[in-house]
């Protein structure tokens, strides 16, 4: 099962909105056939493992890390090629078993819940955004030993190590789409990409929220090309001629209503999931962040500590806005993790 996955992290960046799948296929304990969902819509996992199995599979158990979908040509695949027990991660939030109990009545056995946790967290984009309709969230920072996300002056480059940086490539093949504000991209000019090597690369929507279109024509985020596409969110409000300069640039604008001045990031994620959009990952800067704390749609955070000091009353911190105003009150995360990557510390807990 630990196989499984690694097979399935194969296809992340390229199966959103589905799921990451590997499949295993082994006989007399020895691996014969192996597969992973490559893209969205491609061949499942267990067609690719059978397809691609060496010698006699009849009597075969097949490894799955989810419930198996059975469409194009699955079940008769698998009763063709005699497999007698499949071994299963987790259920399938689409199928809720049903495909499993299917399987059973063909006379297959079926054993639930290997590995379920790790299972579980590879796919927890997916069973969110089947479960809840929304894009999961992510958000991470990189901040000093002191808790600052720049200088006094605003200067934040580099904060993190290389390594770090590589980390955060690592998590933009994972999602979707990638938000940032306009102060961000008039500040920094970020091309927001992703930039890995050795692997194919996926590009994420790159989402920049600006309600009256405020960005410099020359921007990074207005190139785009077949793999790398941007959105603009702003408000119903934008000028006439600034959507029009947008959309002649090819880059896709949406109109969300202003509430009190501002665009509600509630209504960013449900319009972002009515498109099929089912993760994000938010990179902006202090307001953006403070915005998305306060409406309560962050899943997960990331944040890497480097052992930096800089000080000054007038740096910025990682999380602005209104924050909170007693200690009982603070967003406490839950299944807390952290890792040393280069000389930072990053840490992963769920809000």
């Amino acid at each position: 099962m630990h196989r499984v996955i690694h097979l399935a992290e194969f296809g992340s960046g390229f199966v959103n909105p589905g799921p990451l799948v590997g499949a295993v296929l082994v006989k007399e304990h020895n691996v014969i056939g192996e597969g992973y969902l490559k893209t969205y819509g491609a061949e499942n996992a267990e067609i690719v493992a059978i397809k691609s199995a060496k010698g006699e599979t009849y009597g075969a158990e097949l490894y799955l890390n989810m419930e198996p979908s059975l469409d194009k040509g699955g079940m008769e695949l698998i009763l063709k090629a005699g497999i007698k027990k499949i071994n299963v991660g987790i259920i399938n939030p689409k199928f809720q078993g049903e495909n499993l109990s299917v399987l059973r009545g063909k006379g297959i056995e079926i054993e639930l819940g290997l590995l379920k946790e790790k299972c579980e967290e590879l796919n927890e984009i997916y069973i969110h955004f089947i479960t809840k309709g929304t894009p999961f969230v992510f958000t991470k920072w990189a901040m000093t030993l002191d808790g600052k996300l720049a200088t006094r002056t605003g200067d934040s480059k580099w904060i993190s190590s290389e390594e770090s940086l590589n980390f955060v490539h690592k998590l933009r093949q994972r999602v979707a789409s990638i938000l940032v504000g306009e102060n961000t991209v008039k500040i920094d000019n970020p091309m927001l990409t992703t930039r890995l090597r050795g692997v194919k690369i996926s590009n994420p929507l790159r989402v920049i929220v600006s309600k009256y279109g405020n960005i410099p024509d020359e921007s990074n985020v207005l190139s785009v090309d077949k793999n790398t596409k941007t959105l603009i969110i702003s408000s119903e409000r934008i000028p006439e001629h600034r959507e029009s300069y947008f959309l002649n640039r090819k880059v896709d604008v949406l109109k969300l209503e202003e509430k009190n001045g501002h665009i509600d990031f509630k209504d960013i994620i449900r319009a972002l999931g009515e498109r099929g959009i089912d993760s994000l990952y938010i990179e902006g800067g202090s307001t953006i962040l403070g915005s998305a704390f306060e409406s309560g749609i962050v899943n997960v955070v990331y944040a890497a500590i480097s052992p930096k000091i800089i000080g000054g009353k007038s740096a910025i911190t990682p999380v602005g806005g209104e924050g909170i105003d007693l200690m009982r009150n603070a967003i406490v995360l839950k299944k807390v993790t952290h890792k040393v990557v280069g000389d930072d510390v990053i840490f992963k807990g769920y809000v």
